[in-house]
């Protein structure tokens, strides 16, 4: 009886090994191909890395120039990875992992949005904001989330054509892959769904029976419901306008999908979609799972960086560390506060973090919740309801709406100062962030609570949290100041004077920049700058190294903002040689050697026109003196 009983227990875990190993999803960059391939190349390049490795593998798309989107059976995705990193056509290769939305939501009307007044501690002072910008319609931040209710009333004004990216039809939900239509349908899965072998296939554990969440919606609403209009809620940035772009289905969204969608809202082309007429200058992304950031992401938040294209991405709701792809250098990471400041419980932590702000929480143990983030949302818990608002019945809390308000901030200041980059974002909204309160009754970061009523709560640190709490009036003041650029060579001679030049420096509109201030930071010594308070300067490199300079720019206002340039100069090249000797001091036989080639001319005279005297003359012999003659005889 032993050995049936291990017998079964075998054919079970092959049994359990073979469905596990039924979806394994990769993304996989190829060594130095950087445009992207017709589809047809694109599948004989999969089936040659099947070739190759011995392994069934099918073309699933190509999510940016260079990168195949694949799915393997019968291995697992460990070991697809360990053998596609030994294989030299191969530059990285990843897991498609599945991310799913920060939060399950719900909305009111603004007496209700505390989290944009000012009455709470972590609240951003939007009102402060809008004093000076409400938003404005050249401003496109695309929603990169489960696509959106497209007859809400309060999103209708602000919306710009989208685009469904989610490739499988079961994971969508509405009967096909990508197309033009973000709607979002529903990502509810009930008994059906639940027994859907495809779904099964896709979601595996994450197939879960649950409610539609509406959270692009939600999220949108957040972001840029229309202000100011007698009716519903009012978002971050009144006329910002929303590009809802569908990544998130039934059980999430992968990776290969979400990269693609980023790439054409920021403006870059993806193969077999019509390129994007409104890209947009945000991206928003309340998504994330586990994991440490990918090659793959990385490389198209850096492609988006150099378009002028900033990322926002919520921290995550687990508590412990950033997820991805907020953990992405060069994203603006968002955290989540509770209404008093403090770290709320659910939020991730850690060095990525770049800002914090409200993220909800209802302090109370019963409904009413009191300090929900309200936001638009639908009343359909499968298909879709009525257009309606969330409120403190139903609360809506998570990173995911803290992540839409710094993405509002930001196309605020976009608002005021267009000519801010995504660093320039980033950087102002940090340096104008408030300080974080302290609690003396939880512990600080990293270090959480262990309560039952305060658990995962903490005090905020620059290093666990971000730079400290969003200010929407702040950021938009420090958008308003100048850009500082500088436009000087990356390197230079010794010896040589280089001209910097700070023309390329921007005030915003109605002011003008009247005022310069150049500085070295650091140089050898004898470093100069040939004016100090002029629009363009002369720095003189006296010797080799590192010389970092710096300007600062004032405007008619008063405001000011300063860029450091970095030179790196080599020794001077040594004078050219001559081969000839000159008078006395001539080369290697001294200065005697003068009579040498006189005394040879002399003595060769005879020969360059005939025979030396005393020998036979040979009447076949022509006399001559250039190279082609004598070889011809």
């Amino acid at each position: 009886m032993k050995w049936l009983f291990r017998l079964l227990l075998a054919l079970l875990t092959t049994a359990a090994c073979t469905t596990a190993l039924a979806d394994a999803r990769v993304i996989v960059k190829l060594r130095g191909q950087v445009d992207g391939l017709r589809q047809a190349q694109a599948v004989e390049r999969t089936h040659s890395l099947a070739q190759q490795l011995g392994v069934a593998l099918a073309h699933h798309g190509q999510p940016a120039p260079g990168m195949l989107a694949i799915r393997a059976s019968g291995i697992a995705t460990a070991e697809l990875l360990a053998r596609l990193a030994n294989d030299s056509t191969v530059e990285f290769a990843v897991e498609d992992r599945l991310r799913k939305a920060r939060a399950v939501p719900n909305d009111p009307l603004y007496a209700s949005q505390w989290y944009l007044q000012s009455t709470q501690l972590s609240a951003i002072d939007a009102e402060g904001a809008w004093d000076i910008v409400t938003g404005d319609g050249s401003i496109v931040v695309a929603v990169l989330d489960t696509g959106i209710r497209p007859d809400h009333p309060d999103l209708v004004p602000s919306l710009v054509p989208g685009y469904d990216f989610i490739t499988d039809a079961a994971l969508a939900g509405d009967a096909d892959g990508r197309d033009a239509n973000p709607t979002d349908v529903g990502d509810f899965v009930d008994a059906a769904a639940l027994n859907d072998p495809d779904l099964q296939a896709i979601c595996n554990t994450a197939l879960q029976l649950q409610n539609s969440s509406w959270h692009g919606t939600r999220v949108a609403g957040v972001l840029a419901a229309a202000g100011n209009n007698s009716s519903g809620i009012a978002g971050v940035s009144w006329n910002t306008r929303i590009q809802p772009v569908r990544v998130l289905g039934k059980c999430g969204g992968f990776d290969s999908d979400i990269i693609a969608a980023m790439r054409w809202a920021g403006g870059l082309s993806v193969l077999g979609v019509d390129d994007n007429p409104t890209p947009a200058r945000i991206i928003n992304l309340s998504l994330g799972g586990e994991g440490a950031c990918t090659a793959a992401y990385t490389q198209v938040i850096e492609e988006l960086r150099a378009n002028n294209v900033l990322v926002v991405s919520s921290a995550g709701n687990e508590t412990g560390p950033v997820e991805s792809p907020a953990n992405c250098a060069s994203t603006l990471a968002v955290g989540g506060l509770r209404h008093i400041g403090t770290k709320v419980g659910y939020s991730s932590l850690g060095q990525e973090v770049d800002i914090s702000a409200p993220a909800g929480n209802c302090v109370n143990t019963t409904l009413p919740c009191l300090f929900p983030i309200d936001t638009t949302t639908n009343t359909g818990t499968t298909s879709p309801g009525a257009d309606t608002y969330s409120d403190g019945n139903a609360p809506n809390i998570g990173t995911s709406f803290s992540a839409p308000q710094a993405a509002g901030v930001a196309a605020l200041m976009l608002t005021a100062n267009p000519a801010l980059g995504p660093d320039d974002l980033t950087a102002r909204i940090m340096s104008s962030a408030r300080p974080f309160p302290q609690d003396p009754t939880i512990p600080t970061c990293p270090v959480t609570a262990t309560g039952t009523d305060n658990i995962g709560q903490c005090n905020c640190t620059t290093i666990t949290c971000g730079a400290g709490m969003l200010d929407a009036h702040a950021a938009v003041a420090a958008a308003a100041a100048p850009v500082a650029a500088i436009s000087a060579p990356a390197t230079a001679d010794a010896g040589a004077t280089v001209t910097l030049d700070a023309a390329p420096s921007v005030a915003m509109a109605g002011r003008t920049i009247v005022a310069w201030a150049w500085s070295i930071v650091s140089a050898p010594a004898g470093a100069s700058l040939t004016s100090a308070d002029a629009e363009r300067t002369g720095l003189q490199l006296p010797v080799e190294g590192s010389y970092v300079v710096r300007v600062t720019v004032t405007d008619s206002a008063g405001a000011s903002d300063e860029a450091v340039h970095s030179l790196t100069v080599s020794a001077a090249a040594p004078p050219p040689t001559t081969s000839e000797p000159t008078g006395s001091s001539g080369g290697g036989g001294g200065g005697t050697a003068g009579w040498l080639l006189p005394l040879l001319l002399l003595v060769a005279w005879p020969w360059l026109h005939g025979k030396p005297a005393g020998r036979g003359h040979d009447p076949k012999e022509i006399p001559c003196d250039s190279v082609d003659c004598r070889t011809r005889n």
